[in-house]
């Protein structure tokens, strides 16, 4: 029997007792008891307008490992002082909580509790310092709140709406030394490959063309000449890398594997690839064998700079749940590509690379580097042109 009909069984017995003796003491005593189940109604629903949370973090995005000061404060808006006010939340159980009441795992989740003791028409606030450690997004919508009952009995359950969500990066792992040759010939060689163009240096302006991309419309001097006017950039000699990750399902049936912590390795691999090209000033691409939205493979298009790093990064971060395609078609797609790359491919598993394929990329002038992240130190393998020649006359 709950607190409610425990009122009520008591107030039907006092207006009982009220109603043989006339007694105007026992009619009020009794008609309290009535009161007071419709008092708690009152006071749990009208909780919502008094009690507000305010949740404040100093960093939304991190590498694992790095600790976040969490700054949790509830105002108490009513006239009625709220003593032993629970918060409970719960976070993915590779986060780690300090400065928390009571901290708990419970089903693969860091159940988390504070106790705030709120003066009438005041505020409490604590701090939490949580520790993430494996990359993806910590999301919180709700917080479950507990107050004590207005009377007696039950406490008071009231949800706490918030927006938060902590993107952690992919934690890069050590690569051994990696240079590519450049594909397209220096001095007065011809080349057949197409000249590229290298945002960083700014050439002029030229006529708005069909196809130009948005962000490289000069908006500055499209307002002073009337007309749409695009950004003309200088040419460079050094391509931009193709990067393509290897991405094998998280649960093979036939050989009963599960292959969640080769994927890890080699999303770090693939982070730690873009801060290279970052630090080296590289533009490229990436190519991954999932699907994307319709699409055979996942593919991010060219690009250099901050922006472009932390675009590669957010997609690395926020990877979970995906359907691979077969590495195959990937690289038949690279075939067709006319303009020479220097292509670096990062596997797991460098047995199961189609040897033919990747031989008619490096014949038609790609530099090809594969890095193999199976074991515990990453390792490179590149494929020459050279040393395709000199297997051939060997064979012969």
């Amino acid at each position: 029997m709950d607190t409610k009909q425990t009122f009520h069984v008591i107030g039907f017995l006092l207006l009982l007792f009220a109603l043989f003796s006339g007694s105007w003491f026992l009619w009020l005593l009794g008609g309290f008891f009535f009161f007071m189940p419709a008092a708690q109604k009152w006071w749990a629903r009208s909780l919502s307008k008094w009690l507000k949370l305010e949740w404040t973090s100093d960093q939304t995005r991190v590498m694992p490992g790095t600790p976040v000061t969490i700054t949790v404060r509830l105002h108490n808006r009513s006239w009625l002082p709220l003593p032993s006010t629970w918060v409970r939340f719960s976070l993915p159980e590779h986060v780690t909580v300090d400065g928390g009441d009571e901290v708990n795992t419970s089903n693969q989740r860091t159940v988390v509790r504070l106790r705030f003791d709120l003066p009438m028409r005041r505020s409490a606030t604590r701090t939490l310092t949580l520790t993430p450690h494996k990359r993806g997004t910590v999301w919180l919508t709700e917080i479950q709140s507990e107050t004590m009952p207005l009377f007696a009995g039950e406490a008071t359950s009231l949800p706490l709406s918030l927006s938060f969500s902590l993107l952690v990066y992919p934690l890069p792992l050590p690569l051994p030394p990696l240079s590519l040759e450049e594909t397209q010939p220096n001095g007065s060689r011809l080349s057949r490959q197409r000249q590229q163009e290298d945002v960083t240096f700014l050439r002029g302006t030229r006529p708005y063309m069909p196809g130009d991309r948005l962000k490289h419309i000069h908006w500055k001097t499209t307002a002073r000449s009337g007309t749409l006017e695009t950004r003309l950039f200088e040419h460079t000699a050094h391509p931009n890398w193709r990067i393509v990750g290897h991405i094998l399902p998280s649960y093979e049936p036939m050989q009963q594997r599960h292959n969640d912590e080769v994927n890890e390795r080699v999303i770090s691999s693939l982070a730690a690839l873009s801060m290279l090209c970052r630090k080296m000033s590289i533009g490229y691409e990436l190519l991954l064998t999932v699907r994307q939205r319709g699409r055979e493979h996942f593919h991010m298009p060219a690009g250099s700079g901050k922006t472009h790093h932390l675009h590669v990064m957010t997609q690395l971060a926020q990877m979970h749940h995906y359907v691979t395609t077969p590495l195959a078609s990937l690289l038949r797609r690279l075939e067709e590509s006319p303009a020479k790359a220097a292509i670096i491919l990062v596997t797991a598993r460098p047995e199961e690379l189609p040897q033919t394929t990747v031989e008619r990329l490096v014949r038609r002038g790609h530099s090809i580097a594969v890095l193999d992240v199976s074991g515990e130190q990453v390792t490179v393998r590149q494929y020459e042109r050279s040393h395709l020649e000199k297997r051939s006359v060997i064979a012969r």
